[in-house]
């Protein structure tokens, strides 16, 4: 008996071993597979030190899964580490991962963040805010970023061609994405207009099938292909993300699908039901400038249907100044071919900005040393070092839109040149040491050659292309349409009477048609988007069938000569009055 009860003590002791052990692990497992608190997280800087960052500059920081963080300093990207033990905080000294050279401001702001990173001890989260602490002083603050794409503009900087490359946009080409809605995408892709559904939800997205307007562009060779490869690199993305004012795709192997830069938008206050107004008839959007030319920097887009209150004019009435409060002065410049205007008649003359300046740096001056000590009979002169040469220049620094010129640049003595549209990323441009290159831009641009000379150090230069506008065109001009749907004048959009046809036609000046029972004809005008009809003839006779066709006709005629505002999207095109009332639907003959 006495065997017996030793051994079931045993067990029994075993078992409660075991079960503590148990106990113990099972204790400690959420312990380990815990999700460090920061990981997969991106966070937008919103104070350093005390002081709100620089105007224009975002500032990021991303928490990888596995102590990875990276994000920008608001001049270079940068990549580090991180190690979290509850709420302390250590980052290894970041390592800048871009090479890009920004005013003195930036970088002296980018260096105090690095500061702030490598001083940073303990954190604290608190619902969308994150702060970084020096034991208990506060070094940086950040709001949680945003990474839904509904109601986002963004420019494209470079696209996957199919070929195993991420190339940046020809030059003189600009392709855009704008999310207008959580599941509607629209754009311009170089030369066409386009547009797709979409869905994006945690980071994963999938584009649809893309459709497009149907324009043939020529100039700048190669626009086509790109805007084909284009389409194909959107479709293809399969995941996101949204680093500040940066957005990048991927596809389903992790390749990089496309990369934009976010495109800002104006924010216009609404005008009063009297005021001088007007409504961005333009589809994609209207560009806001300090002043009255493109050779004026754009200060961000006013979307397709934005109204505004006028608030003055050009001497020349071909722009208008808008209310914006959020630009810098408190208004903006926006051309007046891409705006439907009423009650703006009497609005004053307002005074142009001095348009600004490009001043090409001016060459470093050559230093001639002094000359050298005779060197002992009995030792050869040493050869000096050659030194720099640099020349950079453009055949033609004034153009008209639609032309081309030549950039030209010579280095000799140097490690390393490139050339690029002032604005861009320098990398994507490496050049050889001569070279020549045909540009086409569609506005002023100043393009800049960057060099890095033997000795490390960097000099610039600077030549600018100014572009004259080319006179607008007429997409409406050799086109026939059909009418699909009319506006009556008691608040409806309708169909036609069956078996009765409406048409129109338009020649360089004049349209005519068809009005289901007289034909019609007078003159019409076009600027942009703007559209307007002049007075109108039609024939006498009357019409018994089908019954209402009479009114019809009048009705339709009174609808045209409402129009201000026309759209042409492939085989459809739309005429809308100046707030936004769609007047006449007509599908393409």
């Amino acid at each position: 008996m006495r065997h017996l009860t030793m051994r079931v003590t045993v067990i029994g002791v075993s078992l409660l071993l075991l079960m503590a052990l148990t106990a113990v692990a099972a204790a400690a497992q959420p312990a380990l597979a815990a999700k460090p608190p920061l990981a997969g997280t991106s966070w937008v800087l919103s104070s350093l030190n005390g002081q709100l960052p620089l105007p224009g500059t975002t500032v990021t920081l991303q928490f990888g899964a596995r102590g990875a963080a990276s994000g920008t300093d608001g001049c270079n990207r940068y990549t580090t580490t991180y190690t979290v033990r509850g709420s302390n905080i250590s980052f290894r000294e970041p390592k800048a991962a871009t090479m890009m050279a920004c005013p003195e401001p930036i970088m002296d702001q980018a260096a105090a963040f690095t500061a702030a990173l490598a001083a940073a001890n303990k954190f604290e989260v608190r619902t969308n805010q994150l702060t970084l602490l020096d034991d208990k002083k506060v070094v940086a603050t950040f709001v949680r970023e945003r990474q839904e794409l509904a109601g986002t503009t963004w420019q494209v900087l470079a696209y996957n061609n199919g070929r195993q490359a991420v190339v940046s946009v020809l030059l003189g080409t600009e392709i855009t994405a704008s999310f207008e809605t959580a599941d509607h995408v629209t754009g311009r892709a170089g030369c066409n207009d386009y547009f797709a559904l979409y869905e994006a939800a945690d980071g994963k997205i999938s584009v649809g099938s893309i459709g497009a307007t149907r324009r043939l562009c020529s100039e700048p060779e190669g626009i086509m292909q790109q805007e084909e490869e284009y389409f194909a690199a959107l479709e293809s993305a399969a995941t996101y993300k949204v680093e500040g004012n940066f957005l990048e795709m991927r596809d389903a192997d992790g390749a990089i699908a496309v990369q934009f830069e976010r495109e800002l938008v104006v924010t216009v206050p609404t005008p009063e039901p009297s005021a001088p107004s007007g409504r961005v008839t333009a589809p994609s959007g209207v560009n806001v400038r300090s002043g009255p030319g493109v050779n004026f920097p754009v200060l961000g887009t006013a979307r397709y249907g934005t109204e505004g209150e006028i608030i003055g004019r050009s001497a020349d009435s071909r722009w208008w100044v808008v209310s914006a409060p959020s630009a810098p002065g408190g208004n903006g410049w926006v051309s007046a071919d891409f705006v439907a205007a009423q009650n703006a008649d009497d609005v004053p003359v307002v005074a142009a900005p001095p348009p600004p300046i490009v001043v090409p740096t001016p060459p470093p001056p050559v230093v001639t040393p002094p000359p050298p000590p005779p060197p002992p009979a009995a030792r050869p002169t040493p050869t000096p070092t050659p030194s720099p040469q640099i020349s950079f220049s453009v055949d033609q620094t004034q153009i008209n839109q639609g032309q081309c010129t030549t950039l030209r640049w010579s280095v000799q003595n140097v490690q390393a040149v490139w050339v690029y549209p002032q604005g861009r990323p320098y990398q994507n441009y490496p050049r050889v040491g001569q070279g020549t290159e045909q540009v086409c831009p569609p506005s002023t641009t100043t393009y800049e050659m960057r060099v890095l000379q033997r000795d490390g150090s960097v000099v610039t230069r600077q030549v600018t292309v100014n572009v004259t506008p080319a006179a607008p065109q007429n997409p409406l001009n050799g086109t026939s349409w059909q009418v699909t749907n009319y506006y009556n004048g008691r608040g409806a959009v309708v169909g036609l009477i069956a078996g009765t046809t409406l048409t129109a036609r338009f020649d360089a000046s004049q349209i005519t048609g068809s009005g289901g029972c007289n034909n019609y004809s007078g003159p019409y005008f076009v600027s942009g988007a703007n559209f307007s009809v002049g007075a109108l003839t039609s024939g006498m006779a009357f019409c018994a069938d089908p019954e209402g066709v009479m009114d019809q006709e009048s009705q339709y005629l009174e609808a045209l000569r409402s129009a201000n505002s026309f759209r042409i999207d492939g085989n459809r095109l739309e005429l809308r009055r100046w707030d936004g009332t769609l007047m006449v639907v007509y599908t393409r003959q």
